[in-house]
């Protein structure tokens, strides 16, 4: 809603240069120039034309944050950009290894809980640690080539990927609905083999020796769990950073929130929903990664019979359900880092000669790949990480970024067509044009960006109430107070996390 916002505003102020040239044009593209600005009479306050909030041209966060905040606000967005990046790459690259080291390991497969110094094998002296490391360095290795040819066209991968992630989702939710059902019910190791024996997760409830089923009966909360669900669930929703490339291809943009993205996020939520709640009547301990709790036991059943063979496949395909489809978006998200790196980079004259840009290209790849390696390599938690992750870097790009950006492209719009503050409107006396930039230049860094942005608390509180501008696209959380509501949400989800962090410690 932010972004989307910003952009709508950043497209206004677009709509309203009437005075530049070609060469104006691009350089504002660039966040170089904002270029000139006619005065606007004072008859627009009542109204706005629509097509000034028309979203058709397609601009990124970091277009809409050199605009707006200059230079030093470009490199602090893309150094949250990179940081959420990293996390995401930690996540991934820990997913991968360990789905394959439960899958490969297996001394004490029949137990229900694995401890990192057990042996891998019965045969070998590797420990599933040390299996887990190996695993790690291999998946390293074959990650790295991706970010020397800079994939790009990924179309058929991500078509590929998306396959196999509803293929699985459906899996994991039919395994999980009938061993919930059965486990409810009266049942026999005989009847188990002869009507279930296609369900890989009822198979320790198939040895001889097995104990009964127990029916999990969760808590209805634990507080111990709630900062890591902060981080969890920013993690899950967070596609702000997606929404200026994704809002401008859709031809009819009226009431887009409504009709696109308020139910796409309630979409989202009913299939967590869905997919937690069966997790949870199913079984009793969850595994950080679900589909490891559908890896088969070796021990039970008849390898000969078309049912068990089909739970071999539901099993080791939902265990490598993270192999594959962590496997075909690392890349991906690696270019992407590697896209982000250079961007900062060449933000400083130091990178910007011919040969610094050689030596970026041949030593970001590793730059990229390193520290979410290392990361892998010293935990393989990947709850810690998630939380983490999504508290700290997904927190300033699903709150903060947006509501800065709203409120500096409110601020900039309102002053431009004429807002409540009668001293703003001195400033368009005379006809003459505005050239003075929104952000300052390296002569008057020191100086405040725009006098009127650092007043009374109140003056802002009540500054947004007193908008006498009518749109047809004017948001219903147009309100000061939703700005600041975003901003505290997010301080208190991090210092949630933090504090979280520091005390598991």
């Amino acid at each position: 809603m932010s972004i989307t916002n910003a952009i709508s505003r950043l497209n206004a102020h677009r709509d309203t240069q009437v005075d530049e040239t070609p060469d104006a044009n691009n350089s504002s593209h660039q966040g170089e120039d904002l270029g000139h600005i006619d005065s606007i009479d004072a008859a627009t306050d009542s109204k706005i034309n629509p097509s000034f909030y028309e979203i058709s041209e397609k601009f990124e966060l970091g277009q809409m944050f050199k605009i707006y905040f200059g230079r030093i606000g470009n490199i602090l967005l893309y150094l949250n950009i990179a940081i959420y990046l990293y996390g995401d790459l930690s996540i991934y690259g820990a997913g991968v290894p360990k789905s394959l080291r439960n899958v490969v390991c297996t001394a004490g497969s029949n137990s229900t809980s694995h401890n990192d110094s057990n042996v891998c094998w019965d045969w070998s002296p590797l420990t599933r640690s040390d299996v887990y490391r190996i695993f790690v360095a291999c998946f390293a290795l074959c990650m790295l080539p991706f970010l020397f040819i800079h994939l790009t066209r990924s179309r058929w991968l991500q078509i590929f990927t998306t396959a196999i992630r509803w293929i699985s989702f459906i899996l994991m939710l039919c395994l999980a609905v009938d061993r919930a059902i059965i486990i409810r019910r009266d049942y026999t190791m005989t009847s188990l083999i002869t009507k279930r024996s296609w369900n890989p997760s009822l198979y320790h409830l198939m040895l001889p020796d097995a104990a009964p089923a127990v029916i999990p009966h969760p808590a209805i909360a634990r507080v111990q769990g709630l900062p890591n669900l902060f981080g969890v669930c920013v993690y899950v929703f967070m596609c702000h950073h997606s929404i200026p490339g994704v809002v401008t291809p859709i031809r009819n943009k009226r009431n887009l929130m409504f009709r696109i993205f308020i139910p796409l996020f309630f979409s989202v939520l009913a299939f967590n929903l869905l997919l937690s709640g069966t997790a949870v009547a199913a079984f009793d301990q969850i595994q950080d990664i679900y589909t490891l709790n559908f890896v088969p036991d070796e021990d039970s059943g008849e390898l000969f019979k078309i049912p068990n063979i089909l739970a071999k496949i539901f099993g080791y395909f939902l265990s490598l359900f993270p192999v594959f489809a962590l496997s075909s978006t690392f890349p991906i998200l690696c270019c992407t880092l590697l896209g982000n790196l250079s961007t900062l980079f060449t933000m400083f004259r130091s990178f910007q000669s011919e040969t610094a840009r050689r030596v970026l290209r041949w030593v970001l790849p590793f730059v990229v790949l390193l520290p979410p390696i290392c990361i892998a390599f010293t935990t393989d938690n990947i709850g810690f990480l998630v939380g983490f992750t999504g508290a700290f870097a997904g927190s300033g790009i699903q709150y903060i970024i947006p509501a800065l950006l709203v409120y500096r492209a409110r601020r900039y719009i309102t002053s431009r067509l004429r807002t409540d503050t009668p001293t703003r409107s001195s400033r368009f006396d005379g006809g003459g044009l505005d050239t003075e930039p929104l952000y300052p230049t390296s002569s008057d860094e020191p100086l405040i960006r725009n006098p009127n942005c650092c007043g009374a608390i109140t003056r802002l509180w009540n500054s947004s109430s007193h908008m006498h501008i009518a749109s047809p696209f004017a948001s219903p959380f147009r309100h000061f107070a939703w700005i600041l509501l975003l901003v505290v949400w997010s301080v208190f989800c991090i210092v949630v996390v933090l504090v979280d962090k520091i005390c598991a410690i």
